[in-house]
């Protein structure tokens, strides 16, 4: 199973100079030193044959010598190559040497980190610090200057993602300071991908968000921080009764639209809100709770640790095919329990910033398209991606034929990375010819502009789709 691995070289000031040292000395430890040991070896065998053995330990020690010298040389060769920083799921892996100095227990799990600080230089990014900070142990000290310009980026997303308890408000001044560097080079940097992560669903901002700190719902539920925001609408990750993580959507009806549409927005969102409470499926994120607070409309999702597959194919291009197809058949399992209930549901948004990839590997799709539904009903105007929206939805008349088409669009993106052309049909062959035919296929029925020359269910192209998947197991 794809997961994501962020890795970068360190800068280290120590394993410069070491290394400098043994590539200079290499002729001594690494041709010098073998070769006396070797005829040392063959006057030891001669000189027990000749003289007394007691003297022969003299020779032993002296090749002992010439052998321990070139052994350590070549593990100090070997230590001072190793100068890669890894994050992933499980924690940080920090090179042996860093800096001036060695690092001791140099992989740090996420579960046994307290918090992650930055110390921020007004006068020199470069000289600014993050700090993590162990429940037991020393903290570690990382200076910026150390890392490629876009790792800090990339660490600090992957906090966000795989620790965000631990997560301190000094990063986001880092952060801050970070994206006004960015500003003032010529070229982008991961920056650019920061923003994107985390604000590409929305546009910017034209009302008030709620600060870090607020509290809702009977003070029950407190905003830890933005995750993003926008238009009218925006999304935080929040505790309960100060333990369990959540996430809240929050959307809000302009005041501009009349009573009567206002209303019938409103009555509109909390039916659809109240219909995913009541699903219960392991692909799919549970809808805690829907409230109205201070004429603002709140979904109280369920906090899902894991990576976006748009996030996952920015981080690490297209997927193998085989992965995907193990994708697809958990998507469509889930997208099939929704159609097919006693009152069907249409999820409306399925793209893959709505789909993630939990640490366990299961796929869990994350968000609906109920808070757009209640934005685009008050405004008039259609909110959402468009190039993963079926024609039919655009005009107003979202049916199951157009979550197919979403499906289709979503595979389309994970096999070339690349976002479907809007309201037309896409071929992933057309992108990389060594996709199979049929998933090709597969992808172009789900597409087609009418819905009649769609599948008309999900579940006419769920064994299609297992099969494929059981061909590039055996494969």
């Amino acid at each position: 199973m794809a997961e994501l691995v962020v890795r970068t070289k360190t800068k280290s000031s120590l394993r410069n100079v070491l290394d400098r040292g043994l590539s200079g000395t290499f002729p001594l430890w690494g041709i010098v030193a073998p070769f006396l040991a070797l005829v040392c070896i063959g006057g030891v065998v001669s000189y027990t044959q000749q003289h007394d053995p007691v003297r022969v330990w003299e020779f032993i020690y002296f090749v002992l010598a010439l052998m321990s010298f070139s052994v350590c040389s070549l593990l100090l060769k070997r230590l001072a190559s190793y100068d890669s920083l890894i994050v992933d799921k499980q924690g940080i892996k920090l090179p042996v040497i860093m800096g001036t100095g060695l690092t001791f227990n140099s992989f740090i799990a996420w579960k046994s980190v307290d918090s992650v600080k930055a110390i921020v230089s007004s006068s020199d990014i470069g000289k600014s610090y993050i700090t993590i900070n162990r429940k037991k142990g020393r903290p570690v000290k990382i200076s910026l200057n150390q890392l490629e310009p876009d790792f800090v980026e990339q660490l600090l997303l992957a906090t966000q993602m795989w620790s965000p308890s631990s997560y301190h408000p000094s990063l986001e001044s880092l952060q801050s300071a970070l994206r006004a560097e960015a500003r003032v080079g010529s070229t982008a940097s991961h920056t650019d991908l920061w923003e994107e992560e985390l604000g590409r669903r929305f546009a910017p901002t034209n009302y008030v968000p709620l600060e870090t700190g607020k509290v809702l719902r009977n003070s029950t539920l407190q905003v830890v921080r933005q995750l993003a925001s926008g238009g009218l609408s925006a999304l935080y990750l929040c505790q309960v009764d100060g333990k369990q993580l959540v996430v809240l959507k929050e959307a809000m009806i302009p005041k501009l639209a009349s009573e009567s549409v206002q209303q019938k927005a409103k009555e509109l969102f909390e039916r659809e809100s109240r219909l995913l409470m009541r699903v219960e499926h392991s692909s799919i994120v549970r809808i805690l709770d829907c409230f109205t607070e201070g004429e603002r409309n709140y979904m109280l999702l369920e906090y899902v640790n894991g990576i976006d597959l748009h996030q996952m194919v920015q981080q690490n291009g297209p997927q193998k095919e085989s992965e995907v197809l193990e994708w697809a058949v958990q998507i469509a399992l889930a997208i099939k329990y929704l159609h097919e209930r006693e009152e069907p549901i249409i999820h409306r948004d399925l793209t893959p910033d709505n789909i993630v990839l939990r640490n366990d590997g299961k796929i869990v799709i994350v968000d609906f398209g109920a808070a757009n539904e209640l934005i685009g009903n008050a405004t008039g105007t259609f909110v959402g991606k468009h190039a993963f929206i079926a024609p039919e939805q655009l005009r107003g008349k979202a049916t199951a034929q157009s979550d197919i088409y979403a499906f289709g669009c979503t595979v389309f993106y994970l096999l070339t990375g690349a976002e479907p052309e809007a309201l037309s049909q896409s071929s992933p062959r057309a992108l990389n010819e060594f996709i199979s035919e049929e998933l090709s296929e597969l992808v172009e029925t789900c597409t087609q502009l009418e819905c009649s020359e769609r599948y008309q269910t999900i579940a006419q192209l769920l064994p299609v789709l297992r099969r494929l998947a059981a061909q590039t197991k055996v494969s």
